[in-house]
């Protein structure tokens, strides 16, 4: 990655009052604003992870992220998604001897009960119950193997290349494996369906009481939410092949970062860590502010100002090199931002009275503004 360097232009680029020809906006040496930020990742005992800002859509950050390994009970997001799609939330499921003899992590269900789909994914996502995802394999998709069919469907429909299913709760089991990148898509389209997006961040939920009349609470396994500031999500699981798996999901300051750990040893430490890098070494920048001067034009009779005639904003890291530079686009001034080697954006270079607009001394305080965004968040 590379260091953020803003650079800013100062006043001495002319623009001939003809044409671009007859005296260009020249590019002036540049000003960079330097600092000691951590740069690289956090060090997490994950062996398979990525970090994802859903707001601007970019991976962040990634590691082995599209290495095929088990994926324990985050199965359950896709089992659920196919459910949603293809189930109806009030229709009774006859809970069979297959579902309440799974074992594992179970919420209890008895053979003969009956149970509402709506009630089963409560208890499979909160709880991350086995015996509930059995259920819903059976109500749905009339068996569990018609329904696993289902789930593969629907992952070669997302373009989950290194994704394949045997069972929707996650046992460990001979081809069943995903990636930390396909586990991102998942949880990502999942988190479109209302419902699914309320359990997941739900920390505890009654289900519907036990035949012999015993209160069935059950608690979200996911420990971020009520301890991560912003935490919405998503879920959690293990199994000895698989380690611990978190797909976690934070919001704050109107931004949505997912961050997928696999293979972890300490999963909740290790997405925290991910989702705390995201947050502060991105964020939104004003590369370009209206009204600030880039250049002057020269013309026979004075030297006028050249302000930005709108304020240009973009998503960096603090790794980037963010450069100003001005040109011509047509007969049109412009000062274009750009972030390495991508244009960030860009803005008309104007005219006007330079004793109503701000000038370098402005700019250089911008950067000082920009610089205090970045000690805030390192």
């Amino acid at each position: 990655m590379r260091r953020i360097t803003l650079v800013l232009l100062s006043i001495v680029a002319m623009v001939a009052t003809a044409t671009p020809a007859a005296g260009a906006i020249r590019d002036v040496p540049p000003l960079p604003v330097h600092g000691a930020f951590s740069g690289a990742p956090p060090d997490v005992t994950a062996e398979a992870w990525i970090l994802y800002d859903d707001t601007f859509d970019r991976v962040l950050a990634e590691h082995n992220a599209d290495e095929r390994r088990a994926m324990a009970s985050t199965t359950k997001i896709m089992t659920a998604l196919v459910a949603l799609e293809q189930g109806n939330l009030d229709d009774p499921i006859r809970i069979s001897a297959r579902a309440a003899g799974i074992g594992e992590a179970e919420a209890g269900l008895v053979e003969g009960e009956t149970w509402t789909l709506r009630d089963l994914l409560t208890a499979m996502l909160v709880r991350s119950a086995n015996d509930a995802a059995v259920a819903v394999a059976e109500g749905v998709g009339g068996s569990v193997d018609d329904f696993v069919a289902l789930m593969n469907g629907k992952a070669r429909s997302l373009g989950l290349e290194n994704t394949h299913f045997v069972n929707p709760h996650g046992l460990d089991a001979p081809g069943h494996f995903t990636s930390a990148r396909d586990l991102l898509t998942m949880a990502r389209v999942a988190m479109k369906n209302p419902l699914f997006a309320t359990l997941v961040r739900t920390q505890t939920a009654r289900l519907p009481d036990a035949p012999d009349g015993t209160e069935r609470i059950v608690h979200n396994t996911n420990q971020l939410l009520g301890s991560y500031a912003g935490a919405i999500g998503v879920k959690t699981g293990y199994t000895g092949k698989a380690g611990l798996v978190l797909v976690a999901a934070a919001e704050n300051s109107g931004r949505r970062l997912y961050a997928v750990v696999m293979g972890s040893t300490d999963s909740f430490a290790d997405a925290a860590a991910l989702l705390d890098y995201g947050a502060t070494e991105f964020g939104v920048i004003e590369v370009i502010m209206k009204g600030v001067t880039y250049a002057q034009r020269r013309s026979s009779a004075d030297v006028q100002d050249m302000a930005a005639d709108s304020t240009v904003k973009t998503f960096a890291a603090k790794e980037e090199t963010v450069t100003l530079r001005t040109g011509f686009q047509g007969v049109i001034p412009v000062v274009t931002a750009t972030i390495g080697d991508e244009r960030a954006g860009e803005a008309a270079l104007v005219g006007a009275d330079s004793s109503h607009l701000p000038t370098l001394r402005d700019a250089l305080g911008w950067v000082g503004r920009y610089w205090s965004w970045l000690w805030s968040n390192g």
